[in-house]
């Protein structure tokens, strides 16, 4: 059966997600990202709640409490966090590890956790205190799974010894030791009644075990490869089984008969998840699809396909009605289990602040650049990234769409700039290779010449068709961080950080007039009709200006603070300026008066617009809001609040019916915001919106690296973290010289050391020292892992 799809965002530099699950009333889903994050979201809207931030290693094990308000974590970074989910803060750090914790659970009554460590032992904790209540010490290998009865008075740990105990949570005592497997234990499950407990393992059998006499009831065969995981049925009479063999099977668990074979998938199986009614099974696989199937009659009723990489994570909703899913493509998938129709999509955004957001002339896509140094293209509708344009080494400042859509520009603190074609992806050409960074570009109304401004206090002009450089601008003695051309395409507008804009002929390259008189320039553009410009500054004045004759019309007084933003409207009537005080004002261009003063934001105004019909102003501002504005009235019309941080562009879209505000944030996160207004009201409501994406650490590498085994060399090379340093990063890596064996102090447990190295991004020395040492002395982990954390926290760091 097919299903529909609402959209996804396969983004290679988003978080991937390792865990998922639903809060026990199926409110919330908590989402376990590569980033070591946890983002908390509202199953009705897919807003996002909480973004928890902690832990400094992957994450192992998320899990609500009982009563659905606390969630649970454990991490490779030997800590357990219990966080409040009514109010996002992390209650207790639970230390103590020595070594990965791997696994951690509440009680059925939620009073208490148990969890499994490397270090061999398992430990109770009080969830009110934090304090550790009990340790259990009887393995002699790591601890890799633990899970309470339901009734709350045993727990059940397996281990890399290859056994099962089973501990009494009132007496402390071990009270069975489980023999039998020869093979990695990956899962154990206790049945409703607690009579039996069941665990998988890679010597491809599955046991059941009487948990009175610790007696194995049944050797289970049948699977031809590991067998990933089991789990009970709601009423304990069957056993659902994952394999690598490809298949589920379902079980008898009275006689350990084999029930049913479910085929299907195409590669390892990793998790099986029962219904809570028991009438379904649901699968997930490295196939990159999630199964649904009917337990009476082993046929698959669902095959739930949009994913792009295998699946990490599945869990059913308690109502039975929804399959949340999670997978290495970055994103998280909300399933409607009958319908097998792809609910809502939570895709991953850009990982650096996202500079401009622009749409296509064409309709439908919106094209955004960011720090991360990646250009992406959304669907307005969906939310879906159809392309990420790659091939900027460093951040990119600015990207435009030609004016026929079919071709983007962008520039950056590379010094390049690229011409991309929208519908292959390709960067069609590289124009320029500056020792400087560009700040921006802009087309030709024609859409056959682009102008780009630099650091190197210069405008250039491109022919698009041969690529070659037809002018340069000088004049300017400063940073040129601003062009644009005029309607007619004769002439050209730049701005610079000298306190200066010029007007220059577009054929001749000749500087027509110079306008002067401000302080540091903040923004500029030009009228709809073309014959006068505004550009505001630091000295909180607005200034217009006639683009004929160069001469300053007026000066708008009224700003206490620099002003940072400003648009006219679409007929030109009126002027919107945004400041730093966060206030927004409204000018009649033809009375020179101020219409409004509109007061609400707290922090600098970053970016206006106008709506299409000129009736609205909509103001994106650092305080971690947007605000539309009724310019009749004055009054604020709405204001969305769905940001953790600055917003730094808007765009408002114009349709049939609704219309649409799409936001760039400093973290990272695109969303757009869907505006239906009438006379009396303006609703604002959440259409999609992106998860933060991870840093890309590619480029993060550390060089001459000593004292490896070949397997943790190949790890690490595996992993990018050996290798060559970027071509662009040689020069600052020669200048951070103190940077010399700053890692030659890890060593491993047999005394083998890294005994130099030197790091491609420029953070400073001390502080790296401080933090392996640190990290070192609290996780006494492996080297491999210590390497690999340095590396992943240096490049999350650098700016």
């Amino acid at each position: 059966m097919s299903n529909a799809l609402f959209g996804e965002l396969p983004l290679k530099q988003g978080s991937i997600v390792r865990i998922c699950v639903y809060s026990p009333d199926g409110k919330t889903v908590a989402v376990g990202l590569g980033n070591r994050k946890i983002c908390v979201y509202s199953t009705s809207d897919w807003e996002t709640l909480w973004t928890l931030e902690g832990h400094i290693y992957n994450l192992t094990r998320i899990v609500y409490s009982p009563d659905g308000k606390q969630i649970v974590s454990s991490s490779h970074d030997c800590t357990v966090r219990i966080w409040n989910i009514l109010t996002g803060v992390c209650l207790h750090v639970l230390n103590g590890f020595d070594g990965a914790v791997y696994n951690v659970t509440y009680s059925p009554q939620g009073h208490q956790l148990v969890s499994a460590c490397h270090d061999m032992r398992v430990k109770l904790w009080d969830v009110e205190s934090g304090e550790c209540r009990h340790i259990w010490i009887g393995h002699t290998e790591y601890v890799w799974e633990v899970a309470y009865s339901l009734k709350g008075n045993q727990i059940v740990s397996s281990s890399g010894d290859l056994t099962l105990r089973l501990w009494s949570i009132e007496t402390k005592e071990c009270l069975r030791v489980l023999h039998g497997h020869n093979a990695y234990i990956w899962s154990v499950s206790f049945s409703p009644q607690g009579d039996q407990v069941a665990s998988a393992s890679e010597d491809i059998t599955i046991r059941l075990w009487d948990t009175s006499t610790g007696e194995c009831r049944h050797i289970i065969t049948g699977h031809t490869n590991y067998v990933r995981s089991v789990m009970y049925s709601p009423n304990g009479n069957q056993l659902a089984s994952a394999s690598f063999d490809y298949t589920v099977r379902l079980w008898d668990t009275g006689t350990g008969v084999c029930l049913q074979v479910l085929k299907g998938h195409t590669d390892y199986v990793r998790k099986v998840v029962y219904s809570p009614q028991g009438d379904m099974v649901v699968s997930a696989s490295d196939d990159s699809t999630v199964r649904v199937w009917d337990t009476a009659t082993g046929v698959c009723i669902q095959t739930l396909t949009g994913h792009s990489e295998k699946i990490t994570d599945v869990d059913l909703s308690p109502q039975g009605d929804k399959i949340a899913s999670g997978s290495d493509d970055k994103t998280v998938r909300l399933w409607d289990v009958r319908a097998g129709t792809s609910i809502r999509p939570i895709p991953s955004g850009h990982s650096g602040s996202v500079y401009k957001i622009k749409c296509s002339p064409r309709g439908g896509l919106v094209a955004t650049c960011s720090k991360d140094k990646t250009i992406r293209l959304w669907d307005v509708q969906t939310g879906v990234c159809h392309q990420t344009l790659r091939g900027h080494t460093n951040e990119v400042n600015c990207v435009e769409f030609s004016p026929r859509g079919d071709q983007i520009a962008s520039c950056g603190h590379d010094g390049t700039v690229r011409l991309w074609n929208v519908e292959t992806e390709a960067c069609t050409r590289t124009l320029a290779r500056y020792a400087n960074r560009v700040w921006t570009v802009a087309f030709s109304p024609q859409g056959d010449q682009l102008a780009s401004a630099s650091s190197n206090n210069t405008v250039k002009l491109w022919d698009l068709a041969s690529g070659e450089c037809r002018r340069t601008l000088s004049g300017h003695t400063n940073d040129v961080n601003g062009v644009m051309y005029l309607p007619s395409g004769n002439q050209i507008v730049s701005r610079s950080k000298d306190n200066t804009v010029r007007v220059w002929d577009a054929e001749t390259g000749e500087c027509i007039y110079t306008l002067r008189g401000h302080g540091r320039l903040n923004s500029f553009e030009y009228s709809p009709q073309g014959n006068q410009m505004v550009i505001t500054n630091d000295d909180s004045t607005v200034r217009v200006w006639d683009i004929g004759t160069g001469e300053c019309r007026h000066i708008f007084i009224g700003h206490n603070v620099g002003v940072w933003s400003v648009t006219y409207s679409p007929k030109g009537d009126q002027i919107a300026s945004g400041g730093r005080d966060g206030s927004v004002r409204i000018w009649d261009t033809a009375a020179r008066t101020c219409l409004w003063t509109l007061s609400g934001h707290n922090d600098k105004v970053n970016r206006i617009v106008y709506s299409s019909r000129g009736d609205l102003v909509v103001s994106a501002s650092n305080d971690k809001s947007v605000r539309v504005w009724d310019v009749t009235s004055g009054q604020c019309r709405a204001v969305i609040q769905d940001f953790q941080v600055g917003v730094n562009d808007i765009v408002w879209i114009e349709s049939h019916g609704p219309s649409y505000i799409v936001a760039g944030c400093d973290d990272g996160v695109v969303g757009m915001w869907q505006v239906s207004i009438d006379k009396d009201h303006c609703d604002v409501s959440l259409k999609w919106k992106t998860m933060k994406g991870e840093l890309d650490m590619k480029d993060a590498t550390i060089q001459d690296v000593q004292g490896l085994s070949q397997l943790n060399r190949k790890l690490l090379t595996q992993r990018g973290a050996v290798g060559e340093p970027a071509d662009l990063l040689r020069e600052a890596s020669k200048k951070v010289a103190t940077m010399v064996s700053v890692v030659s102090n890890l060593k491993t447990s047999s005394g083998s050391a890294v005994e130099s190295s030197s790091f491609t991004n420029s953070a400073l020395a001390k502080e790296l020292e401080q933090e392996i040492e640190q990290k070192f002395q609290q996780a006494k982990g492996s080297l491999v892992q210590d390497i690999l954390a340095v590396v992943e926290r240096n490049t999350h760091g650098q700016e």
